[in-house]
């Protein structure tokens, strides 16, 4: 499933970032390792929190979340 990129925004350069920081799932209400698992990009670099960023996870993690697991991802969760 593709998925939208982020927002990075650098002075007056605006562009797509390379994934979510960990700020910004924190904010959603999203756990970083269920995200990596469900095929969100996630960015460890990064430290910026961007307003139109949360907006879009959590638009995008209800269409993510309402898919039925699969089995591979049903065993990551066991482990857990």
């Amino acid at each position: 499933m593709q998925t939208a990129k982020p927002i990075v925004r650098n002075r007056y350069i605006v562009r797509t970032g390379r994934g979510y920081s960990y700020e910004e799932l924190r904010s959603a209400g999203i756990d970083p390792r269920l995200a990596k698992r469900r095929g969100l990009p996630v960015d460890v670099w990064r430290r910026s929190k961007h307003p139109e960023n949360v907006e879009q996870l959590k638009s995008a993690f209800k269409t993510i979340d309402s898919r039925k697991p699969t089995k591979k991802e049903k065993k990551a969760l066991k482990k857990d």
